[in-house]
């Protein structure tokens, strides 16, 4: 295999933006008449992977890998060294490694799955044959999920290696024995949908034949629905996940000890508290790789999660940190330069549309507007020809409706958002005749140009793309970075613009025959430096990891200790 490293992903590329949005509407439309999950109940046993045969287990948790080479790598790099030290703490490289989602972006193609995720891995912890290797579980994302979970299949799904990593699943779905009474268990929600019935007869059979009251579990899900119930208007996955959890955990006796997800790419816990004491634990860990999310809008309390009593516990970046990079959002013309120009490039349109029609009359528009003084004379000229101009209108108005659409509305606190985003389109208009007015002024007033000279031409068009392109972007950017840290919208645009690497992490597990420790391991910068060596060598200064939260601890009862010497 030949990997190239990649860049973190452009999600303002026009050309990224068209492709990745008709794979999603393709298996939004086709999703539910072609489950793969049937099929892999078809084709595989109903059986649990049995780690239990040990007295303590190390295992790690990541999600949202599988994007830019630099932030890939260096949480990969530090998974698979043999220890990480944190003070007093000395931690071990996990025997299991649990991938929690979204294995790569921005869809699943085979030579994305073998750029952004396979060659990282591998040039982590290259395989040897030698030594003994960690086992490797996973479930999908919805990004996974783009062509039908036939990749991820291919990857996760044939017991192959990825670098010292081996696949042992046969499904999207698994559970797996540990030792002490514990169990890991990975769901497939497919793409925010139910979960089908053979997943669940595969649950049901594991509780049946393999469980009994008072065995532990930790699930993994890809989606934090309890955040989104939360954050969105219409949202019923957390219903979804409840009804699981309660069918199929507490109804059996079972006890949750945690839920784990990605989805949003950053570390947040929620503790649900009973007695002044953390129970369930609620996580977010979606650092693996994928561009950072903002931890700012994240509420203290989860107000509609009205059964269960969840407070934030600790978030990575901290709130602050997180406001302040939402900041750079103003430099959106610069992080995203091909959106940028395609807007400048639609002002050019737009121009040379109304400028054709105006041309039929006694003056053309740009001469009608180079001999105007006053702003507002100058909008009216601009907007009598769009509105006399059918195909110019039909242009600007596509303009202001694609800019309403765009408008996060479901995570607005009113519904009304859409207005936000009305006036953000119709800001477009504006800042598209002001330019207009603004070189016509320039060229036919001030340095005497003829309107239909190629001189003229040509620097307007230059005029318009460059500087329109910068205006445009701008006017993007403040959008994005108000409607973000004022009216708490838009976390996923306007920190995907940022194409943010660094503050990435994981979670790393210890479970022994007294308690299980779980450690949160952040990254504050990642190196952006590697140097390649060889095929699968890089070389550069490990990322300086830390905890980001003193160490999550579940102890065994005394009763369960006593079952446990009994039993031995």
């Amino acid at each position: 295999m030949q990997f190239n490293p990649q860049k973190m992903v452009g999600w303002y590329q026009v050309k990224q933006l068209v492709f990745t949005g008709l794979k999603a509407l393709l298996s939004y439309i086709f999703g539910n008449y072609s489950d793969r999950r049937e099929v892999q109940a078809a084709l595989s046993g109903s059986d649990r992977f049995d780690l239990s045969q040990t007295d303590e287990l190390w295992f790690d948790y990541v999600s949202d890998v599988g994007d830019g080479f630099n932030s890939t790598y260096s949480v990969a790099k530090l998974l698979g060294q043999e220890q990480l030290v944190f003070g007093n703490e000395t931690t071990q490289r996990g025997n299991v490694l649990i991938m929690g989602g979204d294995q790569v972006y921005p869809t699943p193609e085979m030579h994305e799955y073998e750029n952004r995720l396979k060659g990282p891995y591998q040039s982590a912890l290259p395989r040897n044959d030698q030594q003994p290797s960690p086992a490797l579980f996973a479930i999908p994302g919805n990004h996974d999920w783009y062509d039908g979970l036939t990749n991820f299949l291919k990857v996760f799904c044939q017991e192959r290696h990825i670098g010292q990593w081996q696949t042992f699943q046969k499904r999207s779905y698994w559970a797996i024995q540990l030792p002490h009474r514990y169990w890991i268990w990975g769901i497939d929600i497919q793409l925010n949908s139910d979960i089908d019935q053979p997943q669940k007869n595969y649950f049901a059979d594991i509780v049946d034949r393999y469980m009994q009251a008072g065995d532990r579990v930790i699930l993994c899900t890809a989606e934090p629905s309890w955040v989104f119930k939360d954050r969105y208007r219409e949202e019923d996955s957390y219903e979804r996940l409840r009804f699981f959890e309660q069918r199929f955990i507490l109804d059996n006796q079972l006890e949750l000890v945690a839920t784990l997800s990605g989805d949003l790419h950053h570390y947040a816990r929620y503790a649900k508290m009973e007695n002044g004491e953390q129970t369930v634990q609620r996580i977010t860990a979606g650092g693996g790789g994928a561009f950072l999310h903002p931890t700012h809008n994240l509420n203290e309390h989860l107000r509609k999660v009205e059964d269960e009593d969840l407070d934030l516990q600790a978030v990575f970046p901290d709130k602050e940190t997180s406001r302040k990079l939402g900041f750079k959002n103003i430099l959106f013309p610069y992080l995203n330069p091909s959106f940028s120009f395609f807007l400048g490039a639609y002002y050019l349109l737009l121009t040379w549309v109304l400028e054709t029609d105006a041309s039929r009359g006694a003056a053309s528009l740009l001469e009608q507007l180079s001999e105007i003084s006053g702003l507002w004379l100058a909008f009216d000229a601009f907007f009598h020809v769009l509105i006399r101009s059918p195909l110019a209108f039909i242009l600007g108005t596509l303009l202001v409706a694609s800019f309403t659409w765009f408008a996060d509305e479901n995570a607005g606190k009113s519904k009304y958002t859409w207005m936000i985003g009305f006036l953000h389109g119709g800001l477009h208009l504006v800042v598209c005749s002001l330019l207009i007015w603004g070189f016509a002024t320039i060229n036919l007033h001030y340095l005497n140009l003829e309107v239909i000279s190629v001189v003229q031409v040509v620097l307007f068009a230059a005029e318009m793309v460059v500087i329109g392109s910068i205006c445009a972007g701008i006017l993007v950017g403040l959008y994005l970075m108000l409607s973000n840290l004022v009216l708490g919208i838009h976390d996923n645009e306007s920190f995907s613009a940022l194409h943010e690497e660094d503050y990435k992490n994981f979670l790393r597990f210890h479970l022994t025959p007294t308690q299980l420790t779980l450690y949160p391991i952040g990254i504050k910068q990642v190196n952006k430096h590697w140097e390649r060596k060889s095929k699968f060598a890089f070389s550069g200064k490990l990322p300086k990891a830390h905890l980001i939260e003193q160490p999550i601890v579940v102890k065994m009862t005394a009763a369960e200790q006593s079952e446990q010497e009994v039993s031995v």
